[in-house]
């Protein structure tokens, strides 16, 4: 189990998934950004496309890492 968590800190979408992960928990609690409807569709889609790159960039399973 410990060496699978290890794999899957290796992986940069799970490490970007993970600092999505503390930055929306912040966010509720201090309201880390005042921005507005639009601002966070911006924001939403900028989130769409860096998965989506770092989707295209992978290249093995995390099992092989």
């Amino acid at each position: 189990m410990i060496n699978t968590l290890l794999q899957l800190l290796k992986s940069r979408t799970v490490l970007f998934a993970l600092l999505l992960a503390v930055l929306s928990i912040l966010q509720g609690y201090v309201f880390l950004l005042h921005i507005s409807p639009v601002q966070q569709m911006f924001v939403g889609i900028g989130l769409s496309v860096i998965v989506t790159i770092l989707r295209i960039i992978t290249t093995q399973p995390i099992s092989s890492k």
